[in-house]
């Protein structure tokens, strides 16, 4: 099929299959960001982009630097007072933020006419609603998580219950999926949710959970062991509340007696985050190095670890650090709650409650079978291999285009 050369608003070629689609892509966050949500739509506009589709990624002022992203990039006009990049929801980012969004997203819609509109998560969907109820533009609801695990997290502070919280959550989860022309859930709990108490119908939710680009690993040979057998605990990813950071902590404390060898490793971009949580637990801080990361980064980093954390207690999507660390061959101990991909003793040790102590066991266990240890990185990394790729996800969103568009 011919091709159509054309240029995107920074003037980078792209690639454009004649009977592609012009997709917006809402971003209600920091993009590009080095965390889940905005990782997930920059590599899903990049494999759209390159399945011959024109992606329109708009979103906040906010984000690293990116010269020539291969799509085109729209950012709404720079907010004052407002510079937050950690996730969560704030007075600025509702009452400015949002709004600049929904106007972005019209004002581009009646210049550029998009095919459909490809919402990430609740903000980015209520932005795109207005196109949506206006012109009649089909629209996809992207569900990364439910609020009603989440949303109480950013304002009680990790381990806390806010039940107002959990309950406007649980109301947002359950009627707004209702406007959209289909929901994509990153796994099959969310589609159960909707299913059974949204009462969506099953044929408008599809489950398509992360990719990930196993080659960017690849590149990095497998290191087991370190020069001084010190035991390398790692960690990557932001450090907010929800992420279970003070379990984590917890359980190092544990162990510190009878492994005084031990080290936690913390690769993240939040390292504010990261020196508060340890700044609580001074006598655990000598034991804990931070260090500055990103997706070029991350594979060496993870490499030069023996075991990988997951101490999320809960969530209905899957932490994409999770892809990150089998990706990287590496043995898992993670908590029950948002092990979603891994199996308990074949591609992970999965901690059965969300406590320290069970953590801390799991962390043990594998200590103490090494063997084992090795295996679980093994058959995670074969898992992965099989099931997932950014490329397989892309056609799989482009069917779902193509029913929406053409019916």
């Amino acid at each position: 099929m011919k091709r159509i050369i054309k240029k995107n608003n920074r003037g980078r070629q792209m690639t454009v299959m004649p009977g592609g689609f012009r997709v917006a892509l809402i971003a209600a966050c920091p993009f590009p960001w080095p965390r889940g949500t905005p990782i997930r739509i920059y590599r899903m506009a990049q494999a759209l982009n390159k399945c011959g589709h024109d992606v329109h990624v708009i979103t906040y002022h906010l984000g690293q630097k990116e010269p020539s992203p291969p799509f085109c990039l729209h950012r709404i006009p720079k907010v004052p007072f407002y510079n937050k990049t950690a996730p969560g929801p704030s007075i600025a980012k509702l009452l400015m933020a949002d709004p600049l969004l929904s106007f972005k997203i019209l004002a581009l819609h009646r210049r550029l006419q998009f095919d459909i509109i490809h919402a990430h998560h609740v903000e980015g969907f209520l932005a795109a609603i207005p196109l949506h109820f206006l012109y009649r533009v089909p629209i996809i609801f992207d569900m990364h998580t439910l609020l009603e695990t989440e949303l109480s997290s950013y304002f009680s502070g990790e381990g806390a219950s806010n039940t107002p919280l959990k309950i406007i959550g649980q109301m947002m989860d359950r009627h707004l999926p209702k406007w959209a022309d289909h929901v994509i859930g990153v796994t099959e709990g969310i589609k159960a949710f909707l299913v059974n108490l949204s009462k969506i119908p099953a044929n408008k939710i599809s489950v398509i959970p992360n990719g990930i680009e196993l080659s960017h690993f690849a590149r990095v040979t497998p290191q087991h062991g370190n020069k001084k057998e010190r035991i390398i605990l790692g960690f990557a990813g932001n450090c907010a509340s929800y992420q279970g950071i003070g379990i984590m902590l917890d359980a190092l404390s544990l162990l510190r007696s009878d492994h005084p060898s031990i080290r936690l490793h913390i690769y993240t971009s939040d390292a504010d985050g990261a020196y508060e949580s340890l700044r609580k637990r001074p006598e655990i801080s000598p034991l804990v190095d931070i260090f500055p990361s990103d997706f070029e980064k991350l594979p060496a980093q993870l490499a030069g670890t023996n075991i990988l954390l997951n101490p999320r207690p809960h969530g209905a999507g899957h932490p994409l650090k999770l892809l990150n660390y089998m990706a990287a061959g590496k043995p898992i101990v993670s908590l029950a709650g948002t092990a979603h991909l891994l199996k308990h003793g074949e591609t992970a040790w999965i901690a059965k409650d969300n406590t320290p102590r069970t953590f801390a066991q799991g962390i043990a266990h594998l200590i103490a079978h090494r063997d084992l240890a090795a295996v679980l990185g093994r058959n995670a990394k074969d898992f992965l291999s099989r099931r997932f790729s950014w490329e397989s996800r892309a056609e799989e969103i482009a069917d779902i285009y193509k029913k929406l568009v053409y019916n």
